[in-house]
């Protein structure tokens, strides 16, 4: 009984592409309702190989199968990557706040590092806005958008820009900040851990939603 469903399930796992926790849960649910199906014949009398199979054949090929489960994978990975661009996004200016506090650094910031400053507040704002639509689109809004592998795509986009906008621009204020003393020696370091590193993380994801998009699209 577990070879015909084993061989079946391995077929669909190497069809898919998204978030592996996702992937799994889904390939469990698949797994169960096929040994459901194949409990069912063997109650009517099949063998358990012939039940196997028959519930295999039941549930449907793995290319007719796949798309479905793909689009489900792009989704939860457009949402993590919203979520997680969301986050990183929406706690840098307490941060950052509190680091300009500490440091007794003027308001507004000037020369250079008021102008990135006052670019990043804004872009910042903008980009926030956008994640939290991204969220949407890939939540609850699927009942208006459907599951659409290009709002994916575009989120994987956005995620990029994200990423490669506020890096060299929070890099650059922490070397241009006009604080003096420890707090400026500290500037870099806490650039690096709060804003590069998530920005990072952010871009990977990013990259991730461009490969379930693109699985979602060929698997349609």
């Amino acid at each position: 009984m577990a070879a015909a469903i084993d061989g079946y399930l391995a077929e669909l796992d190497r069809a898919l592409r998204g978030p592996r926790r996702v992937k799994t849960g889904l390939l469990r649910e698949a797994r169960d309702s096929l040994v459901d199906a194949t409990e069912a014949y063997v109650d009517l009398g099949l063998t358990p190989e012939v039940a196997a199979r028959r519930a295999v054949d039941d549930f449907g090929e793995v290319s007719r199968i796949a798309p479905g489960y793909q689009a489900e994978l792009a989704l939860a990975q457009g949402r993590r990557t919203a979520l997680l661009a969301f986050a990183s996004l929406i706690v840098q200016p307490p941060i950052w706040h509190l680091v300009s506090w500490q440091a007794a650094e003027p308001d507004p910031l000037p020369g250079l590092a008021g102008v990135l400053d006052m670019l990043v507040s804004r872009l910042g704002t903008l980009a926030v806005v956008v994640a939290l639509l991204a969220v949407w689109a890939s939540g609850t809004g699927v009942r208006r958008l459907g599951a659409n592998p290009r709002v994916i795509r575009l989120t994987g986009i956005f995620a990029f820009t994200a990423a490669a906008t506020f890096s060299p621009i929070g890099l650059m204020l922490a070397l241009f900040s006009p604080a003096t003393g420890p707090m400026a020696l500290a500037r870099l370091p806490i650039a690096l851990v709060v804003l590069i590193l998530p920005m990072l993380l952010v871009a990977l994801n990013g990259a991730r939603c461009l490969t379930t998009a693109r699985a979602a699209t060929t698997a349609r």
